[in-house]
């Protein structure tokens, strides 16, 4: 079975490049058509368009972790319950893999995750350090901190049912507070994005329904220039804007 990704990096498949490619290309039609309406704007801002996919790979990479840590917590969740049911540690974890492949569907990033850890426990590798792979590769403390007190309280021969139990309670809870971030930040990002498009509809209307309006800003070199500085000053307020509500969870 091969090894599994990094969650804090994310790699575009051909699809996802292709399509990226094809949105940041086609943003730069629209941009030429409405600040500049020449066509050789377009060729000198579609290559710049083109490598709108490794723009976006941050973006990814975030949503990914987030998708795995809303998953996390049922993971965590369903451990416990087992623990509690009697299940030994490994029997624990199938049987979590079993619920997740259930819930969640066998091709989701946790089902994938807890898939891989089983067949490692399968292959005589500690269940612990399997799980400290996983946290590795995932990114998220809450995913580090839930393996470091596994791999001492299993060490040590502690009471592994209350201490996993009572760790997945606490993970749990500060799980759903950031469900909660997400989910308002959610509707902040889509205003935002609304609020982005805005100026260009103005724009967009104003051409179309007074043509002439706008004719020295498309015909004169001082015109093109503001017209250069308004769409620089327009991309950067875009990505201000993003970062303002670009909150690490």
């Amino acid at each position: 079975m091969p090894a599994l990704p990094r969650y804090d990096r994310y790699r575009l498949t051909v699809r996802e490049f292709l399509r990226y490619a094809i949105t940041g290309i086609g943003c730069t039609a629209v941009f030429s058509c409405l600040f500049f309406q020449n066509i050789v704007f377009f060729f000198i801002l579609a290559p710049i368009g083109s490598l709108y996919p490794f723009l976006m790979r941050k973006s990814l990479a975030k949503k990914q972790r987030e998708q795995l840590l809303l998953q996390w917590k049922e993971a965590i969740i369903s451990i416990g319950v087992s623990l509690s049911a009697g299940y030994s540690v490994e029997n624990a974890f199938a049987q979590t893999w079993k619920d997740l492949c259930q819930r969640f569907g066998e091709n989701q990033p946790i089902s994938r995750e807890f898939g891989y850890m089983v067949h490692q426990t399968g292959m005589n590798v500690p269940i612990e350090k399997a799980l400290d792979d996983f946290a590795g590769r995932s990114g998220l403390d809450e995913v580090r901190s839930f393996s470091d007190i596994f791999r001492i309280s299993k060490r040590s021969g502690a009471d592994l049912v209350r201490i996993i139990s009572e760790t997945g309670e606490v993970i749990a809870s500060r799980v759903e507070v950031k469900e909660e971030i997400i989910t308002m930040m959610t509707a902040v990002r889509l205003e935002g994005k609304i609020m982005n498009v805005v100026p260009l509809g103005i724009l967009a209307y104003i051409n179309f329904s007074s043509p002439h309006f706008f004719y020295p800003m498309y015909h004169t070199a001082t015109g093109r220039i503001v017209m250069a500085v308004s769409l620089v000053a327009y991309l950067g307020i875009c990505r201000y804007s993003g970062k303002l509500m670009d909150i690490e969870l």
